[in-house]
């Protein structure tokens, strides 16, 4: 397996090395909303973009099932927002062991959370036949009104937010269960032509 995920992390690297390179300058933004930018940007454009162009009949001619593809791919997001959120820490001056390390932490366990919602997102899109970005941006966008109406406090909704993450942990359940489906109607249901 480790063999499976090197070769798919070097195809990825090795085909979108420009689209990578200027989101892991993105990535190294210290200000939250901005990294979530790039983050979109970078859940959009890995498998959910190869499916838009029809490139996952080559994918699948390589050694990997439907359900391999679908992980390893989700791996390498979470890899390198991950990474380069680690990065971007040791070079804006987080001192691990005080108490902005709490605050780093946060972030990066936000980051994962919002960018498994919208790869989750992009992925029963594609899935459906719908398109990689548009439809995932106009969820976004949803997320943002929906999140940031009223009072946050008599706002459900803002503590589910992929976006607003009013509760780290409810949205990253939330987050975590998208994924699920939309790994099962990849897997389960192929792509809608």
């Amino acid at each position: 397996m480790t063999e499976k995920i090197e070769a798919y992390f070097m195809k990825e690297l090795s085909e979108k090395a420009g689209r990578i390179a200027v989101f892991s300058l993105g990535l190294l933004i210290p200000f939250y909303p901005a990294r979530m930018v790039f983050l979109f940007l970078l859940a959009t454009s890995l498998l959910p973009s190869d499916i838009q162009h029809k490139r996952l009949g080559s994918l699948l001619a390589l050694p990997y099932s439907r359900q391999e593809l679908f992980w390893i791919s989700y791996l390498f997001l979470i890899a390198f927002g991950t990474v380069a959120q680690v990065i971007g820490m040791a070079l804006f001056g987080a001192q691990f062991g005080s108490s902005t390390s709490i605050y780093w932490l946060s972030m990066l366990i936000g980051s994962i959370s919002f960018s498994t919602a919208y790869y989750a997102v992009s992925m029963i899109s594609v899935t459906a036949g719908l398109d990689n970005f548009g439809i995932p941006f106009l969820v976004l966008i949803a997320d943002l009104i929906i999140g940031g109406f009223g009072n946050r406090c008599n706002n459900p909704y803002f503590y589910a937010s992929p976006a607003h993450q009013g509760n780290v942990w409810v949205s990253g359940a939330v987050s975590l269960a998208v994924l699920l489906v939309a790994n099962y109607l990849f897997v389960k249901k192929g792509v809608q032509k």
